[in-house]
């Protein structure tokens, strides 16, 4: 499901500010953007995430507006004492002319950067985590007002599916009075002989066997049940009810190709429709 989630708070390392979006995926997908001094902290934001989302398409941008104070400058000393040992060593040992220069130096990233000593990972970590649990909240109130819908969307399409399996469920035994009764009379207009009637009563009944389909629309009844409880439980069942939509789907493929009917096999058509309908709201939902 779609979602924006979004908290600030000002903290004594900074004011910091995260936002969450999300899109629909089948899976997690969970793109970070954050400063650099927090890059140590990826570990623990993801795994915040994930112990909430399991899937979406996400962005977490994490920025922060640091005090002036707090963005002082500094350079490793002993860093550039090692620039300029090795760089003097190359010049010697290749004979190259001049001396190390400024300029040289301050090529290397790691030289010159923002202080933050004061305000070690642990300490961040404190200062951060209130700002991205809130922002999950915000994120998650979002994705459970479009929830609503789809739940409410999900409960009038399985109802139109119950409805037409038992307009199957009442046509089927119909059918096959209809069916023996036709198999009779053409076999008393086209046979010249009397046909011992045991004989079409066993014809009669191995065709019925074939033709049957009380198992699947048993077992497709049984699916929807569970269908049903798995859309209510309190913990993410998007990964189970797709594979339910899988044995609906197959059930209603089996009750159509058995079918020997036009009205059961346009209804079988219908409860495919309305089951693909089904399978591409729950790649939406947890």
């Amino acid at each position: 499901m779609t979602g924006f989630g979004l908290a600030e708070a000002v903290t004594p390392s900074g004011t910091y500010c995260v936002e969450i979006r999300g899109v629909n995926n089948r899976f997690l997908e969970l793109q970070l953007r954050q400063p650099r001094f927090v890059n140590n902290l990826e570990p623990q934001v993801r795994k915040e995430i994930q112990s909430v989302i399991s899937r979406g398409s996400l962005t977490v941008i994490i920025t922060c507006d640091r005090e002036a104070e707090s963005r002082k400058l500094s350079y490793d000393k002993q860093a550039v004492q090692q620039y300029i040992k090795i760089l003097r060593e190359i010049k010697d040992r290749y004979k190259l002319k001049g001396d190390v220069s400024l300029e040289e130096l301050i090529t290397f990233s790691d030289i010159i950067k923002a202080d933050s000593a004061s305000f070690d990972d642990e300490m961040i970590w404190k200062h951060i985590r209130p700002v991205l649990l809130k922002a999950i909240g915000a994120f998650q109130k979002t994705r459970e007002k479009e929830a609503a819908f789809i739940l409410k969307d999900l409960k009038q399409t399985l109802a139109g599916i119950e409805k037409t399996l038992r307009l199957i469920e009442k046509r089927a035994p119909v059918r096959m009075q209809e069916y023996s009764s036709g198999l009779r009379e053409r076999i008393t207009k086209l046979s010249s002989v009397q046909v011992d009637p045991s004989r079409i009563a066993v014809e009669i009944a191995v065709l019925a066997d074939r033709l049957d389909i009380a198992e699947e629309c048993t077992r497709l009844r049984a699916h929807l049940a569970k269908f049903h409880e798995d859309l209510s439980a309190d913990e993410p069942a998007g990964k189970r009810l797709s594979f339910l939509l899988q044995e609906m789907n197959r059930e209603a493929n089996t009750i159509g190709s058995k079918a020997n009917d036009t009205e059961i096999a346009h209804r079988s058509v219908s409860l495919k429709e309305d089951i693909e309908k089904i399978r591409e709201q729950i790649q939406n939902i947890e």
